[in-house]
């Protein structure tokens, strides 16, 4: 029911349904939009301009691109990012082809283990 004051309308604030506990923080995937828990996506971290670098343990400073860790969105995604436009999404620049060359080598050191 809304309250009247000095002719504005307040309307009570609506609480927002209680996450359960066993849940923690979900990312979505940047390449395929997949919404998961944050330790089954595998992050990237770095600042625009400075550089970005594969963080597996989720534990480096600066922002965090999220992936699912299957190979078709790391690959997608390692392509996507070679291209100037791509680059230019995440302000990459040339980084954005180091980054995808350290992509493609940890997914083949993975396919060999």
């Amino acid at each position: 029911m809304p309250l009247q004051r000095r002719g504005w309308t307040l309307t009570r604030r609506r609480t927002s349904p209680a996450r359960s506990s066993g849940s923690g923080p979900q990312r979505t995937c940047v390449q395929c939009g997949a919404v998961r828990d944050k330790g089954r996506l595998l992050r990237i971290a770095g600042k625009p301009g400075i550089g970005w670098t594969p963080d597996p343990g989720g534990k480096l400073p600066g922002r965090g691109i999220y992936l699912c860790p299957v190979g078709e969105c790391v690959d997608r995604f390692s392509a996507r990012i070679r291209t100037p436009k791509g680059g230019a999404r995440w302000k990459m620049g040339v980084a954005g082809k180091e980054l995808a060359d350290r992509l493609a080598a940890s997914r083949q050191d993975g396919l060999k283990t």
